[in-house]
């Protein structure tokens, strides 16, 4: 497995705050919310070290407006606070409680039979 440089975005405000590790992303989905104004990105990452680290980012939906039916001119982006998640752990299943014990066993069962990254000399 090949490790690259991870730099995230930990700052809940408006100054900016980076984590950076080495790392490999072994998860990643986006989810919109019922009212289709913000996205929740989930993201779990492995470390050099063996580490598991949980990522999860809630900004504005700004494709919110890409609907030609929807003229709700008074959405304030403002409105969407950012919200940003990040934990280190030894145990992935410890993120079930953000990610669902299914979704976790999935990544589980795949990091296990070694399909995370597939080398190809091609």
């Amino acid at each position: 497995m090949e490790y690259t440089e991870i730099k995230l975005n930990v700052s809940n405000d408006k100054i900016k705050k980076y984590k950076l590790f080495d790392g490999i992303k072994i998860y990643s989905d986006i989810f919109i919310s019922e009212d289709k104004k913000s996205l929740t990105n989930k993201r779990v990452y492995i470390t050099k070290k063996k580490n598991y680290v949980y990522y999860e980012r809630t900004d504005v939906n700004w494709n919110y407006w890409n609907d030609k039916n929807k003229y709700d001119f008074s959405f304030d982006t403002n409105s969407i606070k950012p919200n940003i998640i990040f934990e280190v752990s030894k145990d992935l299943t410890s993120f079930s409680h953000y990610l669902g014990e299914r979704v976790v066993e999935k990544i589980m069962l795949k990091e296990a039979t070694g399909e995370i990254v597939e080398k190809l000399d091609i």
